[in-house]
């Protein structure tokens, strides 16, 4: 993905006002229900107390979650090379371009759930107060649809760039990205969250960045997506909002959380990678892959019971992406050495 508030400001409240009503398909049913997705003039985002180690647990995961496009790109790097067509100022670029989207879609997140504040939105569960990187530290709350629309410029100077050097096909990819980017708040609100992250961050990411070094199409980058895709929805389904939070004794508890998507998602991950090796499409050595298993079965050890804690639920998110950066490096290596 290429691309990914004030009180004075009306046009910028009214041009995301409009966005949202787009991406809900003019349904006039639900338009009431998504005006309360929206900032209004002087809300501010509420302020939480977490204990120390939800605290902790919860800034090591705002840190890692952005392997979510550092390691698509990585992978597809990895391909570039092991193809013949790497080129290390565009791969910094086109790594620049979706650390940048995946920032800016994060901070139109943030402010078209009135600040993370909207009951379907998961940040108002056990990641309530959680906040985009430099809200409220560099600029205030609203000023976030500013940083939103301020990385969308960003990387549409990226796509133009990309465009010049390797033709208009590229810009399919840069306006998809861009699209996803400014609709995904209607549609997270909608529960097609993990359908948009797995596109978004698997082949989108993938076949874009590979186009852009090298503009063929090529079916490796596309098999090696899925699995990488299938882990980051993996990711993005443990910090989402399918789940209820009960309080017990003191103590708070994740219950009635659908254990076999993640489950299947990781399986189909592994075995993605198996298939493409088997027919030959992918080298043998991206089989290190495997050796991110164990981490894969903590994941599922420790979501196994009927509940969980919150802190362990949270540290199994943490291993949950501890999948995808090992995954991801050891199947770069793969095509490195091949």
């Amino acid at each position: 993905m290429f691309f990914s508030p004030t009180d004075e400001s009306v046009d910028f409240k009214l041009l995301l006002w409009s966005l949202t009503i787009l991406g809900s398909n003019m349904q006039n049913q639900n338009l009431a229900v998504e005006s309360a997705a929206l900032p209004y003039a002087g809300a501010q985002a509420p302020e939480f107390k977490l204990s120390p180690e939800r605290e902790k647990a919860i800034r090591v995961i705002k840190v890692l979650l952005f392997s979510a496009s550092i390691v698509p790109a990585m992978v597809s790097g990895a391909i570039a090379y092991h193809q013949g067509y790497f080129d290390g100022v565009s791969f910094v670029l086109l790594t620049l371009g979706l650390f940048i989207g995946q920032a800016g879609g994060d901070y139109l997140y943030y402010y078209g759930t009135n600040f993370h504040t909207d009951q379907r939105d998961a940040h108002t569960k056990i990641f309530a107060g959680w906040r985009p990187f430099f809200a409220d530290s560099l600029f205030k709350d609203e000023k976030t649809l500013h940083a939103g629309i301020l990385c969308l410029a960003l990387d549409a100077l990226i796509g133009a760039y990309f465009t010049y050097k390797v033709g208009y096909e590229i810009i399919v990819f840069a306006l998809l990205g861009g699209l996803v980017a400014i609709f995904f708040t209607p549609l997270m609100l909608r529960g097609y969250k993990e359908v948009v992250i797995f596109i978004t961050f698997g082949p989108l990411s993938m076949m874009g960045v590979c186009y852009a070094l090298h503009p063929m199409f090529n079916l490796v980058p596309l098999v090696m997506s899925l699995p990488i895709a299938c882990f980051v929805t993996v990711v993005a389904y443990l910090k989402g909002a399918r789940y209820e939070v009960r309080e017990e004794a003191g103590q708070t508890f994740v219950i009635k959380l659908n254990r076999t998507v993640i489950k299947s998602l990781l399986v189909a991950g592994y075995l993605a990678l198996i298939v493409g090796v088997l027919l030959q499409l992918l080298p043998t050595l991206t089989l290190l892959g495997l050796l991110s298993i164990p981490f894969a079965l903590s994941v599922v050890r420790t979501l196994e019971g009927n509940r969980s804690e919150v802190h362990e639920y949270l540290w199994a998110t943490v291993r949950s992406i501890a999948v995808l950066i090992t995954f991801g490096v050891l199947t770069s290596l793969g095509f490195l050495f091949s």
